[in-house]
């Protein structure tokens, strides 16, 4: 009976959208639930083959693992009809969660004293399917106490904690020396977002943008900012353009009352910011930028 009631709360979840927001804690978090969703169902996939079945030994084992992945593939192509969010990430997380369920009930098995080794096998494999688990949670903890810490810092590039808020559109990134060397591609717009910043900028007058053109051709670049209301028109957002010389190193300076006042039909909520973009426009001029820093003053 029980089985049953999980197997029906298990797939209204696939059709009942979750109330997680969309950042990074919210997809982290809701991501980490399909660990432990498949480690409940497949012991009580264990138990209905022990108990129902009269399973046991290898078979048993066999049978549950095949019943939890095959679940969680499946889980993934429903999905993807519906418009959620269907990737193989969620069908790994979901392995995870069976793996550490026939390890953890293998351990309790009744073990002979000759096979006392495949017991301690099992509890390796549970401790690295816990630490597995953990990893995305540890580093979502560090990534927030490092934006957190670095404010009014937006980015710096002292460490690879900052590529943790960085999204690419069509371009080649690493950090190098203390900076973010950024190669754009053909597109239309290729750039960087540093998306889900401290959002509070009402005590801030001025933001800073650190950047270099280390071409011999003339750079089109384009600041974009955007708060959590934003929409997708051009109009309801910040967008100004600078032209950077060969071989010019510039702070571009930004009055926030101007990003303030930029959406047409209303004022952007300076306590909610949440993205900065940096983009060339057009597919010609320079291939690179060095950006080295923003910050608000």
């Amino acid at each position: 009976m029980l089985f049953f009631v999980f197997v029906i709360v298990a797939a209204a979840l696939l059709f009942v959208p979750l109330p997680m927001s969309p950042t990074y804690a919210g997809r982290t978090i809701e991501n980490a639930g399909h660990t432990p969703l498949f480690l409940m169902g497949t012991l009580f996939v264990l138990a209905v083959l022990r108990h129902d079945f009269r399973m046991g030994g290898s078979r048993l084992y066999a049978y549950a693992g095949l019943i939890g992945v095959g679940a969680g593939l499946i889980s993934e192509i429903i999905q993807q009809p519906l418009h959620r969010d269907a990737s193989w990430e969620d069908v790994f997380a979901d392995a995870v969660g069976v793996v550490l369920a026939l390890a953890l009930h293998a351990c309790f098995e009744r073990w002979s004293e000759s096979r006392r080794l495949l017991r301690t096998l099992m509890v390796c494999i549970a401790l690295a399917c816990i630490a597995v688990y953990v990893e995305p949670l540890i580093n979502m903890t560090r990534a927030y106490l490092y934006r957190n810490g670095q404010f009014p810092v937006v980015a710096k590039f002292d460490s690879r904690m900052a590529l943790y808020w960085l999204v690419s559109y069509d371009v080649v990134r690493e950090i190098r020396d203390g900076r973010l060397e950024v190669e754009f591609g053909a597109s239309k717009y290729p750039g960087v977002s540093f998306f889900e910043p401290v959002p509070d900028w009402r005590a801030f007058r001025t933001l800073l943008v650190d950047v270099e053109n280390p071409d011999a051709e003339l750079l089109n670049l384009v600041v974009r900012v955007h708060d959590i209301g934003h929409g997708d028109a051009y109009a309801d957002r910040f967008n100004r353009s600078f032209k950077l010389a060969p071989g010019e190193r510039r702070v571009l300076q930004i009055g926030l009352a101007d990003i303030q006042h930029a959406p047409r039909n209303r004022l952007m909520n300076m306590a909610q910011i949440s993205d900065v973009t940096l983009f060339r426009v057009r597919d010609v001029g320079a291939r690179h930028l060095r950006l080295y820093s923003i910050r608000l003053q």
